[in-house]
């Protein structure tokens, strides 16, 4: 039982990586170059949600 168990956790790993890869295949790659008017020496902005703040 145990080896089936084993088997079908392989199985679902295999497939889950699978999507990942291709779901990783599709998002485009992110820009080389720097964005003009960035200062040298500090990270990019990113767009997104950032920290939570609380009210």
């Amino acid at each position: 039982m145990a080896v089936a168990w084993l088997v079908v956790a392989a199985v679902v790993g295999l497939l889950v990586g699978r999507m990942i890869r291709e779901r990783d295949r599709q998002v485009p790659g992110a820009p080389d170059a720097p964005a003009p008017g960035a200062r040298e020496g500090t990270r990019p902005r990113v767009v997104g949600r950032g920290r939570q703040r609380r009210r």
